[in-house]
């Protein structure tokens, strides 16, 4: 794949990734105002494992809402986000070679673990959001808003992801501000490497 197809993948997949989060909040919260109506489709659409964790947690699952068994919804989000650090690494020309390497193993391995246990292994996207945020510091991307944001949002989902159960009352409203930051996020990163690809 060429520098220029990666980047132009890079740009529609994270502005995807952001449709769909923005997807599943809208779905989840017809849901709630409309019970009545079952419909499967806007249930399917707001079944990402994320959503989940914040059904958990406010204590408003719907049907049989569970974050075990494998959803290749989940899978495929993890994926998409595979390309997108593809595309950041094309970016900076392909410097920071171990960060990068380290955030898409992340999300390698919690594939496999995710396949394997049927439950752990989803987390490995807020870490390796993390990691990627976290270049957004560096003199090759330098775009802090943007690092900022990421860190922000991965860091309040991951307290969500690992409180499941705690019954802590501030975690939902925490993880909710998490999931839009991440979605503010995606559109963020998506911005950023259709500049790049202008200049």
């Amino acid at each position: 794949m060429t520098a220029y197809k990666l980047r132009n993948a890079g740009i529609i997949l994270s502005i995807t990734l952001g449709i769909i989060f923005t997807a599943a909040a809208i779905c989840l919260a017809i849901t709630i105002i409309w019970p009545e109506n079952d419909l499967k489709v806007i249930s399917l659409i707001s079944n990402n494992w994320l959503m989940t964790i914040f059904k958990i947690q406010a204590a408003i699952l719907l049907n049989n809402d569970s974050l075990f068994g494998v959803n290749l919804y989940d899978i495929g989000i993890i994926v998409l986000f595979i390309f997108v650090c593809l595309s950041l690494f094309e970016k900076t020309k392909y410097q920071h070679k171990v960060w990068f390497l380290v955030a898409i193993s992340l999300l390698v391995v919690g594939i496999a673990i995710f396949i394997a246990t049927n439950l752990s292994g989803r987390s490995a996207f807020m870490t390796s959001g993390l990691v990627i945020a976290a270049l957004f510091f560096s003199k090759i991307i330098q775009n802090k808003i943007a690092g900022l944001i990421g860190i922000i949002a991965n860091l309040l989902l991951l307290a969500g992801d690992f409180t499941v159960g705690a019954n802590i009352k501030i975690i939902p409203y925490l993880f909710g501000v998490g999931y839009l930051l991440l979605i503010i996020w995606m559109f963020m990163i998506a911005r950023i490497l259709a500049l790049t690809e202008k200049d």
